[in-house]
């Protein structure tokens, strides 16, 4: 009997070594089959990253840039500043309009086949995210705003539109200054000379310098490219006007345009020619 066990060991330590096998290999694919399913951190990023995607809402000052500045692009951009009317003045993205939350809702004032870029001061500024509500109650689905702001803006290009004040050195550097009597000698003497007149159209209709052109100030930042010389007149009701709008000009097309002292109520004085 003795000899009978001790053949029997074999069999059952081979037997015992096939299952111990079988069941390793099954439980190694099991394992193997849930290593390669993305863990639940996976799918969570996944789906927050999907989100984000749908809920992007804001567009670079670098980005803005590229679309607002390509030659020749043809994606029409709505830049929308709802900043209050006196900061819009004071300074602006070139081509922006402002239209402030109090002249809420927008109704066919804006393109709505544009991308419409919501622009406030900064990222705290509320009034950006309100006007993008009003927005979209309005059916504007396609609008965004300015990450930063203008204040992003300024910090990255600093190219804005001011309408100068006289106290700011900064702004006195932008233009030089000409009496009307030197004005009247390169006239007299035929020297080219670029002279615009920012009055209205009815006052520069009344009586202007031979030669000027009519830009009323409120459109030389969309008649801009009217301009095609770099050493300009500015002549007007005051100087305060002259001045304003020369800043203007220096800001949009880098030129450092001349305020002809005394404006055209000293043109008059001075008897030099007048035409209608």
């Amino acid at each position: 009997m003795e000899i009978k066990k001790n053949e029997n060991i074999p069999l059952i330590i081979g037997f015992t070594l096939i299952l111990f096998v079988i069941v390793f290999t099954l439980f190694r694919n099991n394992f193997s089959s849930k290593s390669n399913k993305p863990a639940p951190e996976d799918d969570i990023q996944t789906n927050t990253q999907k989100d984000l995607t749908k809920k992007y809402t804001a567009i670079s000052p670098n980005e803005l840039n590229k679309k607002i500045s390509l030659p020749g692009s043809k994606e029409a951009i709505t830049l929308l500043d709802v900043r209050p009317f006196e900061e819009y003045v004071n300074e602006h993205i070139v081509d922006s309009i402002n239209i402030p939350i109090s002249d809420f809702p927008v109704g066919s004032k804006i393109d709505s086949h544009s991308l419409i870029v919501v622009i406030g001061t900064d990222n705290e500024d509320k009034n950006i995210d309100t006007a993008l509500g009003k927005l979209k109650q309005e059916s504007y689905t396609n609008a965004i705003k300015l990450a930063g702001g203008i204040t992003a803006w300024k910090q990255f290009y600093g190219a804005t539109v001011t309408y100068g004040d006289p106290k700011s050195f900064i702004d006195q550097a932008k233009v030089s200054y000409l009496d009307p009597a030197s004005l009247n000698d390169a006239i007299t003497k035929k020297v080219p000379v670029f002279i615009v007149d920012v009055r209205s159209n009815k006052e520069f209709q009344e009586g202007h310098i031979a030669g000027a052109k009519n830009i009323p100030i409120e459109e030389i930042e969309k008649r801009r490219k009217e301009i095609t010389e770099s050493k300009v007149v500015v002549v007007g009701i005051n100087e305060l006007q002259e001045f304003q709008a020369s800043v203007q000009m220096h800001d949009m097309l880098l030129i450092s345009p001349f305020v002809m002292r005394t404006a055209m109520p000293g043109w008059k004085e001075k008897g030099f020619q007048i035409v209608k």
